[in-house]
């Protein structure tokens, strides 16, 4: 049959189309790769946290980070990291702005928008996270999560998997959906923002935050972008090939880099309910088991790492002390017998399986030390000795540590028992022993031995777990035993086995008469030479310790100042309180105001000379006397004394040496004094110290000593505290409203008004402002108080609205806590659409103070605002350290002068003129001036000469409550 040529054309057209098709389809999506050197870019999302980590070096590392260099070499890529946060890279991801994402866990939702690996690259545990000072949440008591703010990342997997877990429990919490980096989310933690923060990502536990419990789990996965099948092909056969060679590195990212910190350093109900019963812990430990424990020849008391380790367990544990009481033993067989009988509660160190710990009847915590154990071997065999064959090891008689660790790793191994150590190593030189097994721990004790027998150890590449020993019935102590092994870090245990390892051995004189007896008759003839070496010895080591002691002066001092650091005053603090009960010390706090408003303002080389000045006059005081002072915080110093009698002298003589730096520097100072008390910890001192202090701040007192007031003023502070919700549920606060007037008209007329809080409360009355608003903003909770004036005023607003067919516009408060909420602007929004206003009803005050500080931030989140229409009124101006200059780059619409220097501007020439000049750079800035505090006729015709706007005062009216608010309303119609 022949064909037809032009239908056998057509087809080799169509095929060749076809062809070319496909192809460019295949090329098209390599163009979201750059070319480098031949070499395809992947363009990788980088978000901070424990998959992505960057040093102060700019060296990256990370769980995400590592695999990804190990899948480049299978694939030959090479990355451009993007950075953002998690929530803005998986958008980004979907948009086809980046190549390739970390840390993904499925949902059916995002598998439409983007590729999966056939494989996981981890497991992922959601893990709540609390700042270490709150004590309302609870592990034991889900119920304490009800009303509670639960940050999440928005559109996560923890969001979704902390939803199931609150259905679960019936919790009710208020979820905030964060979009901004972990770093910012913990920062809104530990500043009072957000009560719980869900992360996937592990915290590590310390000072200011701590985990609290686990709320879910989901596999984890590498994400490709939806256009691009053949990365996710590349993708996939590296990570089959990664697997298949390393089973378990999925669980060796996880323990190197995500393990540590998941430990809660809190105790449950129960376990503490145990703990309040037991009172002490004893733990049986062997006495000669150095450097894992043992009993000091001297005191009698436990040393050795073991002693370190439940040091630092008992300081470690944040809502409660464990005590412990060690109790020394001959022999671990002398301890599990006083276990048994109920001596003691546990010991240590014990080297058994659970099988054999279940058939005595004991339980076994997770080993909280563990040692490679090595092989003594003849150094002549070094070479050809083999740990495969069929060896005869040397064991003294009746070491059950080495007896299990046999059983366990070698269990073909035949064993020879000797009386002792040294015949066990003296077999293993003479041939009738192989070797002989040691801790690496423990192998300086016996290097002499192995010089004379000239011997060599050798690793068996196996570890000896050692743990603790209990009775099966004790839960609550397994657990909290458990627990210490979890927050005592690896790095300090093998610090104090490290430390304990290099005790020096005494030698006898016998000894050493009998070792060198040459060595003895050579020096005996060079008794010059030999003295000599000695001094040469001691000179050394004389350096060694004064290089020990330059490095402990390190860091027990604070470079800056020269002052304790933090850490170590306290210890010192405590022990001279506790060494010597009837010296009369007293406890100073002192404080630099609005210091970080001058570090932003000034530089922080102009900061660090403050602290320097302030650190000499400190010691100059101290010195000839017993006293100790630190600079614990950046502006805050603690001084422990002989009491004094004239504690103002003290407080201007640290004054006068910070008025020496510039005129227009106006430091202030603040002092806070607990008198010496009688049996009075340091830390109880320290902190009713600095309640004094706290007691002036911002006012003009600058000192406080404490006393009674001050006591009873706390527990007054407390009770307003615990009584916040209860008082914004039930409407316990009351919104008045002072008038602005606009004195550019004759009569002025009514303006607006400003929005002032009071608190009607049930047993203590009307309660001032100045008692609850500094308090609430100091401990992160004004932003309660806010909202609801906000929702009040517009309320009102709306009221009068409806009522009179005007809009008078309202300013409110806005906090520091309000500005840095991540749905500050949703929240304003709402409200005012509730009521069917707009973002001009609205005008949101901001104290002068919040700009010195983060202040590109925050103009950005000004700069925002204003976009949405709202007007910016800088409250206060004139209090803080901000310059006229710096007013130009501030986001403002209106100045709001601070009534100091309106009180004197009628006697006082040069307040006036300072008013004049404030009124004139604004009108050339187009800002709108309101003076406040305004109180007679006086002070109003001098304003309104000058050229202000707006006044607000007494001589108007003071803040009233709505309803006589709204009768000046009435009466401008």
């Amino acid at each position: 049959m022949t064909r037809n040529p032009s239908v056998f054309n057509k087809k080799i057209i169509i095929a060749l189309w076809l062809c070319l098709v496909v192809l460019a389809a295949v090329l098209a999506p390599a163009s979201a790769f750059a070319e480098t050197n031949g070499k395809r870019t992947v363009r990788v999302g980088w978000f901070e946290s424990t998959f992505n980590m960057t040093d102060r070096f700019g060296r990256r590392s990370g769980y995400a980070y590592e695999y990804q260099q190990k899948i480049a070499a299978y694939t030959g890529w090479e990355y451009q990291y993007v950075t953002a946060s998690w929530t803005q890279l998986l958008e980004m991801l979907k948009q086809g702005e980046i190549d390739l994402l970390a840390d993904v866990s499925y949902t059916e939702e995002r598998a439409k928008d983007m590729l999966y690996s056939s494989l996981p690259m981890g497991e992922e545990e959601y893990y709540a996270y609390v700042a270490s000072r709150n004590r309302e949440l609870s592990a034991d008591d889900y119920t304490t999560f009800n009303g509670k703010k639960i940050g999440v990342n928005k559109g996560s997997m923890q969001m979704r998997k902390f939803m199931e877990w609150a259905r679960q429990y019936g919790i009710e919490a208020d979820i905030v959906e964060l979009t901004s980096v972990q770093k910012d989310a913990l920062q809104k933690l530990i500043h009072g923002a957000l009560d719980v923060y869900i992360s996937a990502n592990p915290v590590k536990a310390n000072d200011e935050i701590t985990s609290l419990c686990k709320i879910g789990g989901s596999p984890i996965y590498f994400v490709v972008n939806n256009r691009r099948p053949d990365l996710k092909k590349e993708l996939d056969a590296a990570l089959n090939r990664i697997q298949d060679e390393t089973r378990y590195y999925n669980q060796q990212l996880f323990e190197k880099y995500v393990k540590r910190g998941r430990t809660s350093p809190f105790l449950t109900f129960g376990e503490r309910q145990w703990l309040h019963r037991k009172g002490m812990i004893r733990v049986g430990y062997r006495a000669d088991y150095l450097p894992f424990c043992a009993e000091d020849a001297k005191t009698k008391q436990l040393t050795g790492a073991l002693k370190e380790y439940l040091d630092i367990a008992s300081e470690r544990v944040k809502n409660a002390k464990i005590y412990f009481e060690p109790v020394a033993f001959s022999t671990v067989d002398d301890a599990m017998t006083a276990l048994r009988l109920e001596e003691v509660d546990c010991v240590f160190p014990v080297n058994l399986t659970d099988y054999e710990g279940e058939r005595i009847g004991l339980m076994l915590t997770d080993p909280p030390m563990h040692s490679e154990m090595m092989a003594v071997v003849q150094t002549e065999r070094t070479k050809g000795f083999s740990l495969q064959g069929i060896v005869n090891v040397a064991v003294v008689r009746g070491n059950h540590y080495h007896e299990n660790f046999l059983k366990q790793h070698f269990p073909n191994w035949s064993v020879t028992y000797f009386p002792d150590r040294e015949e066990c190593l003296k077999a293993v030189s003479e041939g009738r022993a192989d070797c002989y097994l040691i801790s690496m721990y423990r192998l300086n004790q016996i290097s002499d031995l192995c010089n004379k027998y000239e011997l060599t150890p050798q690793s068996t590449g196996e570890d000896i777990n050692l743990s603790f020993a209990l009775r099966r019935n004790e839960v609550m102590l397994y657990s909290i035993l458990n627990k210490t092994v979890g927050i005592v870090s690896p790095e300090d245990v093998y610090a104090a086995l490290t430390s304990y390892s290099h005790v020096e051995r005494k030698v006898s004189l016998a000894e050493f008469a009998r070792e060198n007896l040459v060595a003895l008759i050579a020096v005996a003839s060079l008794i010059a030479a030999v003295i000599l070496f000695l001094l040469l010895r001691s000179a050394k080591a004389e350096k060694k310790a004064m290089e020990r002691k330059q490095l402990i002066a390190v860091a027990e001092r604070d470079n800056l100042t020269g002052l304790y650091s933090s850490n170590f005053f306290h210890e010192y603090a405590s022990r001279l309180l506790q060494e010597h009960p009837e010296q009369k010390m007293d406890a100073v706090t002192l404080n630099i105001e609005q210091f970080h408003s001058l570090n932003e303002l000034k530089g922080r080389a102009f900061g660090d000379r403050v602290l320097r000045l302030l650190g000499e006059a400190i010691r100059q005081f101290l010195a000839g006397s017993d006293g100790i002072a630190s600079r614990t915080e950046a502006d805050t110093f603690y001084l422990l004394c002989p009491a004094q009698a004239d504690y103002p002298a003290l407080l201007q003589q640290f004054q006068k040496k910070l008025d020496e730096l510039p005129r227009n520097s106006n430091i202030r100072l603040r002092m806070g004094v607990m008198p010496w008390q009688e049996g009075m910890k340091a830390d109880d001192a320290f902190e009713r110290a600095q309640a004094a202090c706290n007691m002036v701040r911002g006012g003009k007192k600058h000192l406080m000593v404490y006393d009674e007031e001050i006591r009873s003023r706390a527990i007054y502070h407390q009770r307003l505290l615990n009584d916040l919700r209860r008082a914004v549920d039930e409407r316990e606060f009351r919104v008045y409203y002072q008038p602005k007037y606009d004195i550019r008209c004759d009569p002025p007329r009514l303006f607006s008004a400003e929005a002032l809080v009071r608190w009607q409360h049930p047993e203590l009355g009307l309660i001032p402002p100045d008692d609850f608003i500094p308090l609430f903003e100091k401990n992160g909770e004004i932003g309660k108080v806010d909202i609801y004036v906000w929702k009040e005023a517009a309320r009102q607003i709306a009221e009068w609205k409806a009522r009179y067919g005007i809009v008078l516009p309202v300013s409110v408060n806005l906090s520091r806590t309000d500005i840095f909420e991540m749905d500050l602007e949703e929240t304003l929004d709402g409200i005012l659409r509730e009521n069917g206003l707009d973002s001009s009803s609205l005008k949101l005050e901001v104290t002068e103070t919040a700009y010195t500080e983060n202040a590109g931030e925050l103009i950005r989140i000004m700069e925002r605002l204003r976009g949405r229409g709202y007007q910016i009124e800088m409250d206060d101006f004139g209090s803080g350290y901000s310059s006229l200059n710096m007013l130009s780059s501030m986001p403002v619409d209106a100045l709001k002068m601070d009534r100091a220097f309106i009180r004197n501007i009628e006697g006082n020439e040069q307040d006036f003129h300072l008013v004049k000049l404030i009124l004139d750079i604004a009108r050339d800035l187009k800002l709108l001036v309101i003076a406040e505090g305004v109180e007679t006729e006086s002070q109003l015709a001098l304003l309104k000469n000058a050229g202000c706007d707006l006044v607000q005062g007494y001589y108007f009216s003071q803040p009233v409550p709505p309803e006589e608010f709204e009768m000046m309303i009435a009466r401008e119609l």
